[in-house]
């Protein structure tokens, strides 16, 4: 299969990609697979989509990417992306991604989610999150976060990650919206600057 050319693929049926295995579809180079159009990557089902590996999906441009149902992609396949795959991901993308799998993101893939993903977080979506992707989140892009929902969900380890820069940079309604349980898992330093934020 990886012998096949791009022209040779292009002018397959939604019948013959079908048949493809998982090991097919990783086997195909980026070039191939790029020639492909969104159609028949979005008929990828998910034991063929499965397949696909880092490499692939990384070299995926965002038209391809997001013709591509992130349901079908494993856990392991979401923490392979690049940041430069998740700034190609929609906010559709985004919102339908498990608390597994946004916890699985790498910190520098995690924080390029734009500040209207971050701020769309779900409760379960952010209680999945880590105390390293939490520390790599850029102040701007961590005082994104939702008081409604994502600040009072993180876990008491993800808030070993927040920066004192990045409390104070958060509205006094953020500010308050952390738990006694979140409150007290803080540092004598998170503590003072929350105080110092709410006052």
């Amino acid at each position: 299969i990886d012998a096949l050319t791009s022209t040779e693929l292009q002018g397959w049926s939604a019948a013959q990609l079908g048949g493809l295995t998982s090991a097919q579809i990783g086997k195909l180079t980026t070039t191939a697979l790029s020639d492909l159009s969104t159609t028949q990557i979005g008929q990828f089902t998910t034991t063929q989509a499965r397949g696909l590996t880092a490499t692939q999906l990384n070299s995926l441009s965002a038209a391809y990417l997001d013709a591509l149902d992130v349901a079908r992609l494993s856990t392991s396949q979401i923490a392979g992306l690049n940041s430069t795959a998740v700034t190609n991901l929609t906010t559709t993308q985004v919102a339908a991604l498990t608390a597994t799998q946004i916890g699985s993101l790498g910190a520098t893939a995690f924080n390029a989610l734009t500040t209207t993903e971050l701020a769309g977080l779900t409760a379960a979506q952010a209680g999945g999150l880590t105390s390293t992707q939490i520390a790599g989140l850029s102040t701007t892009n961590f005082a994104a976060l939702s008081s409604t929902t994502a600040l009072p969900a993180l876990s008491v380890a993800a808030i070993a990650g927040i920066g004192t820069a990045d409390i104070a940079a958060l509205s006094t309604t953020q500010g308050n919206a952390f738990t006694t349980t979140q409150i007290q898992a803080m540092s004598v330093e998170q503590a003072i600057a929350l105080v110092s934020l709410v006052g």
